[in-house]
């Protein structure tokens, strides 16, 4: 089958929501089927591994109380999105949403306030009550990117057995026992990974095998390597730029993804508006950079591999535009002519597939 589902999600207010698209993972043709609207800021979204769920970051009223953060699940309906329950971040929105290999956990780190919160979900994929807070302290040397935690990312080592919160404000990815006990989450300090003070670790992935995990740093524009084969003692073995030498201007690093097959890793610039592509060597994981590929539009803040490689698709948030790139895989760049452009308003940020159509 060549046409998949699409989420994506925006800055929206409550008249939009989160965009629904059919893309065609032959031609890259891209066609908007709906919106499914009511939701602020839907900015990060998490598709479960059976493709049975959505999970959506989110502001709702409801949950004022708190910070208007809210966690929203949606059960999948074909192209429908069906509106299951919502559950508060304890915070403001959240910038991002991780669920585990199971659907037994949901979790989100709220960026503004250095926090995170852990929720057990339900065998029909709503949220269950009473989430699990944590809280970061500490500060870097950025004056005004690092005056607190700032946590940016949760992601799950390959195993399912690790939390890892990535924390732009204190250089850290803090590590975090998944499951033991009553609680959801407990600290694993030998785990973590300190990077170089003023980097700001933005997001991570880990090789399909969970020897190597690649981290995005915000400020510094850069990708480290990091061995975690052993994840209580991890080693960083390689830091590299992700911007082309002569480029002077400002940058912020975005997001970082690897391909279906592990071989290729790419990392989004937002002000070079470019994509970083490196080659991933099999055994020791280093990086080798190939090319830098301009993304033809402002603010890559989002980029997806399409089911089947061919295609790299990138959300633009200064040019509210969605942009299908085909990919050369062998040499390590993007095709110069765009496959595909659809313009989205309130500011696409994240793209998530969901299953084949038809």
């Amino acid at each position: 089958m060549s046409k998949y589902i699409t989420y994506i999600g925006t800055y929206a207010d409550h008249d939009y929501g989160i965009p629904v698209l059919s893309v065609n993972s032959e031609t890259g043709a891209m066609e908007l089927l709906s919106v499914c609207r009511g939701y602020e800021r839907p900015t990060y979204l998490r598709v479960s591994a059976d493709k049975r769920f959505l999970y959506a970051c989110a502001g709702l009223e409801e949950f004022a109380e708190s910070g208007r953060g809210a966690l929203v699940a949606f059960a999948i309906q074909g192209t429908e999105l069906n509106l299951l329950n919502a559950r508060p971040s304890l915070a403001g929105p959240p910038c991002y949403i991780m669920s585990d290999q199971h659907n037994q956990f949901l979790f989100a780190a709220n960026y503004h306030e250095g926090t995170g919160v852990a929720y057990r979900l339900a065998a029909d994929g709503s949220i269950q009550e009473n989430g699990e807070a944590l809280r970061h302290t500490g500060r870097g040397p950025h004056p005004t990117r690092q005056e607190q935690a700032h946590l940016h990312c949760m992601e799950l080592s390959p195993s399912g057995e690790i939390l890892y919160a990535v924390d732009l404000g204190i250089d850290t990815v803090k590590a975090y026992a998944l499951g033991q006990g009553e609680r959801i989450l407990t600290p694993l300090p030998s785990a973590d990974l300190h990077e170089e003070p003023g980097a700001g670790p933005r997001h991570i992935v880990f090789r399909r095998d969970g020897k190597f995990a690649y981290l995005i740093n915000e400020l510094a524009s850069t990708v480290s390597v990091w061995d975690v084969a052993t994840p209580t003692a991890p080693q960083r073995l390689q830091t590299l730029s992700i911007l082309p030498k002569s480029y002077q201007g400002a940058n912020t690093a975005a997001a970082i993804k690897l391909s279906e097959d592990g071989t290729r890793l790419c990392c989004s610039n937002r002000g070079d508006d470019s994509l970083a592509i490196f080659a991933v060597e099999a055994i020791s994981g280093l990086l080798a950079l190939m090319n830098i590929s301009p993304t033809l539009g402002r603010g890559p803040r989002d980029f997806e591999f399409v089911p089947g490689g061919r295609f790299i698709l990138v959300a633009h948030q200064y040019t509210d535009t969605l942009v299908m790139h085909e990919f050369d895989a062998e040499n390590g760049c993007l095709k110069t002519a765009p496959a595909d452009m659809l313009a989205l308003s309130q500011q696409p940020v994240c793209i998530k597939f969901g299953s084949a159509l038809g």
